[in-house]
């Protein structure tokens, strides 16, 4: 999809996405989709829009530097500034780049983050153009359509003559039957589930903490959606409904619209589609919404086991809570309700939305949805069978889920397009008989391979057949042929991915304990299994090492591919050289000084300064915003460079061998060769075209005689008859006019 706009249809009906879910899930030789991605990735932010969620008391690194502008750090005026100041006493401390604000403010401008990264990911790599990304607002003032809240509508009211107040008391009182039908759902579908686009972004900068363009009107979740009613009304309306949970009407909700959301497909099992991954995230700083209410508790855990079923995750992400006090936050309490809520089905889990020092920061979010979104990555489900199973009949195995633990990105590749009907345009090879021009059907051809010099015909059946006859099973599973000790193998031969195996209980029961045991028996003897993975039946086996996962953690094995012996090229000793002890010490030296300091190899390397720039000029026409200043990370700052490890560069230089000076001789240039071209000279006209000339008769020649005259005189012979007689006529004038 394209990110400020619709797109042509042959952008519509492109389908080279690895990530799309759209294709095949074969990979042999080299084609199709890779097994071990997902198909596309929906996510839902579910946001709790109780009261407190509007209240200014979290303490979040400022929110200035996830925004366009820079006009302050929060949303709140210079009042909320002394509020900050007074929130404890004055004994609390922040750093000058933290500011207090509202849960909603955080929930927000996460959404809003997350929306612009999606948007970027379409625009560089053009993966992940069918994920989608919806808001949903839960715990909605059901009397917000009818004047009963605390915003625009009190306002409204008030505004109101004093006739029409005493008529509204009157029908207040005859009218409940009618006010209980018209009331809003507690639920508010602020961004539809779909690929995010210039709609999505436009939609939720409206409600972001602060103004982001000065023609823009700010949106008031508060006043529109917060149920900031007296108490007595409220105790009255849960006294009525008891049953009612703002969380549980929030999530049945969800499930709704995954399954109206035309971006969200479900292949069949017969289908080749990937399936897609679907999940919801809880923003709420409510750590029990049930309110010690075992009836309540009881219908959302029934509502998770649908959840299950249609294969969406639950996540949580706690916000911290307000105080008792009202100064200051307190511990956001898992164990009352969302511990048990994400994880007691194995769909999801329940992350930290704070550090260590109770702060918020919306980048470390981001990351949380990075890794929630990227989690389920599971492309093949199999038996792991020991040695001598085949004599044991029946042997079920231990059931393995096999999970990709690298996704690698592909990069945009060119679309022919057609210039008058702006429709891609695909290459079509049709093989035809050359005498008689007829097409050769696919059932014709005649394939043949190399074999020892002389080619053998070798049709695709009989490949199929070789296949299978070179696998030690029909089915798709894990062989496990031996074992060999730990010293004897090598970390070099790496051929592909690295396959994380997991047990699978739910397939076959008892399988996660024989796996424990295995791995702690390798782990035992310090070995790793010598083994033959075979993903699909109509694949090659191929040969992998089976390493036991060490540390604590989730339980599982290594699946590492490995060559074959015939595969590993021999490298002559003598073209390793011996490096001397003072060369080595300042390489060691310059080592130490260079050494990049992040928490994972990704986070260190420079974006494209091209794509960035390119990116960043889109989204300043479309959304309205200035355009930034050109940023060039991979650009390298050599005085900071000399400045950090001079002297351990000039010391490595000094220690390396001097390069071999070849000598060159003058060499001597020879004089330049005479020009071969010759000058060309006009022959003289003669009287006979002369006279042809005179008497108009120079078209009646054939087109030969006209070449010959053209190059006699020079003159370009190319073109037609036409042109050969006025060439011809503008030579003999020009002889005529010379003359006179």
């Amino acid at each position: 999809m394209n990110p400020f706009g619709d797109d042509p249809d042959w952008v519509s009906s492109l389908d080279d996405d690895p990530f799309d879910g759209d294709g095949d899930e074969e990979n042999e030789g080299g084609g199709g989709r890779d097994p071990s991605n997902i198909g596309a990735q929906h996510i839902v932010l579910l946001i709790d829009c109780n009261d407190s969620m509007f209240d200014q008391y979290v303490p979040c690194l400022c929110l200035s530097d996830h925004m366009e502008d820079s006009e302050g750090s929060s949303s709140s005026s210079d009042d909320d500034d002394d509020h900050v100041n007074d929130d404890d006493g004055g004994n609390r401390k922040l750093s000058p780049n933290c500011t207090y604000v509202s849960p909603m403010d955080v929930a927000i401008t996460a959404a809003h983050r997350y929306l612009r990264t999606k948007i970027r990911d379409v625009a560089e790599t053009k993966s992940g153009k069918r994920d989608g990304v919806g808001v949903l607002l839960y715990g909605c003032d059901p009397y917000r359509a009818m004047g009963r809240g605390m915003g625009n509508s009190i306002v409204e009211r008030m505004d109101g003559s004093e006739g029409e107040a005493e008529d509204e008391k009157e029908d207040d009182d005859t009218d409940d039957d009618e006010e209980d039908e018209d009331l809003q759902p507690s639920t508010h579908e602020l961004i539809e589930l779909a690929a995010p686009g210039i709609e999505q972004i436009l939609a939720i900068q409206e409600c972001l903490p602060r103004e982001h363009n000065s023609n823009r009107k700010r949106r008031n979740l508060q006043s529109e959606f917060s149920s900031e009613r007296n108490t007595a009304e409220m105790c009255n309306d849960n006294d009525g409904d008891s049953n009612v949970c703002s969380l549980l009407q929030g999530l049945t909700a969800t499930l709704k619209i995954f399954g109206s959301a035309k971006c969200v497909k479900n292949p069949t099992p017969a289908s080749k589609q990937l399936p897609d991954s679907k999940s919801v995230w809880i923003f709420t700083n409510q750590d029990d919404p049930c309110h010690g209410d075992e009836a309540k508790n009881t219908r959302i855990h029934m509502v998770t086991r649908d959840f299950q079923e249609a294969g969406v995750a639950i996540h949580v992400l706690p916000l911290p809570k307000k105080s008792s006090s009202g100064v200051g936050t307190s511990e956001f309490d898992h164990t009352i309700f969302y511990s048990s809520l994400a994880s007691s089905y194995g769909y999801g889990c329940a992350y930290d939305a704070t550090d260590s020092n109770g702060i918020v920061d919306v980048e470390a979010i981001l990351d949380r949805f990075d890794i929630g979104t990227k989690k389920r990555r599971k492309y093949a489900t199999l038996p792991l069978l020991l040695p001598g199973w085949k004599e044991r009949n029946g042997d079920t195995g231990i059931m393995l889920d096999l999970y990709g633990t690298v996704s690698i990105r592909s990069k945009p590749q060119k679309i022919p397009v057609h210039q008058e009907n702006n429709r891609m345009t695909t290459r079509r090879t049709i093989r035809i008989i050359t005498d008689s021009g007829e097409e050769v059907q696919p059932e014709n051809l005649h394939h043949s391979a190399n074999f020892c010099g002389s080619r053998v015909s070798l049709q695709p059946a009989n490949v199929a057949i070789m296949k299978r006859a070179s696998n030690s099973q029909d089915r798709a599973s894990l062989v496990i042929h031996g074992f060999r000790p730990m010293t004897q193998f090598s970390a070099t031969n790496l051929l592909s991915k690295t396959v994380l195996a997991t047990p699978n209980d739910a397939r076959v029961n008892g399988s996660g304990r024989a796996l424990y045991n295995l791995k702690q028996s390798m782990l035992k003897k310090n070995v790793f299994a010598v083994g033959e993975l075979l993903v699909r039946a109509s694949a090659t086996s191929k040969m992998v090492a089976v390493v036991p996962k060490a540390g604590d953690g989730v339980e599982g094995l290594h699946i590492i591919h490995i060559p074959f012996k015939e595969d590993v090229r021999a490298v002559n000793e003598k073209d390793i050289g011996i490096a001397e002890r003072i060369s080595v010490d300042a390489a060691k030296r310059l080592i130490s000084k260079s050494v990049l300091h992040f928490d994972d190899f990704a986070s260190c390397l420079p974006e494209n300064p091209y794509l960035k720039h390119f990116f960043g000029y889109l989204e300043s026409v479309s959304l309205g915003k200035p355009l930034g200043p050109v940023e060039d990370d991979a650009k390298m700052d050599v005085q900071q460079m000399l400045e950090s490890a001079g002297e351990e560069i000039e010391s490595f230089s000094n220690c390396l061998p001097n390069d071999e000076q070849l000598l060159q001789t003058e060499r001597k240039r020879k004089a330049p060769p005479p020009s071969l071209k010759q000058e060309f000279k006009n022959e003289c006209i003669g009287q006979e075209w002369l006279d042809l000339y005179e008497n108009d008769e120079i078209a009646t020649l054939k087109s030969d005689d006209l070449k010959a005259f053209l190059k006699s005189q020079g003159e370009r012979l190319a073109g037609k008859k036409a042109d050969l007689v006025d060439r011809v006529k503008i030579c003999i004038r020009k002889e005529v006019l010379k003359d006179v």
